[in-house]
């Protein structure tokens, strides 16, 4: 899958995500959650910025955190740290740079895009592998007994 393709699948889901907390019907009738925190380090440092998506293994739930600047994540499936449901979870983790406009970074030198002109690629930040739910390698397992910490050391 093109980094591309990555970034909108990203976003549809983010979109879908906030349109279901927009229509969602009274939180009674919502699935039961269960706080899930924990750290993404990369090469032993804390990652800041990275998105974390965790998928239910043969279900459609997924719930989604960004790490602070420590490296820190708290999940969210309807609202902001509320966690996700009882379940095994496949979990992709990525972060992305933006490239300039131009292929620069120096202000004197942008020219904006020609029009119909495709975005530059994005520049993945972690490897790769990460970024897919098949070799990431990294699975979670949230329970109603909890504690539901998972720390998630990345390397090269």
């Amino acid at each position: 899958m093109s980094v591309l393709n990555t970034r909108v699948a990203v976003c549809l889901m983010i979109g879908a995500l906030a349109l279901s907390l927009g229509c969602a019907p009274e939180q009674s009738d919502r699935p039961k959650t269960y706080p899930v925190t924990g750290t993404v380090t990369y090469n032993g440092e804390p990652v800041a910025d990275a998105n974390l998506n965790f998928q239910l293994v043969g279900g459609s739930s997924f719930a989604l955190a960004k790490t602070d600047a420590s490296g820190k994540y708290a999940l969210m499936t309807f609202e902001a740290g509320d966690g996700a449901i009882p379940g095994e979870y496949k979990v992709t983790i990525s972060k992305f740079e933006a490239a300039a406009a131009t292929g620069t970074e120096n202000e004197e030198e942008y020219a904006p895009p020609e029009e119909g002109a495709e975005p530059p690629p994005s520049k993945s930040l972690l490897p790769d592998k990460y970024r897919n739910p098949e070799t990431s390698g990294f699975t979670a397992t949230v329970t109603e007994a909890g504690p539901n910490t998972f720390d998630f050391e990345l390397t090269d």
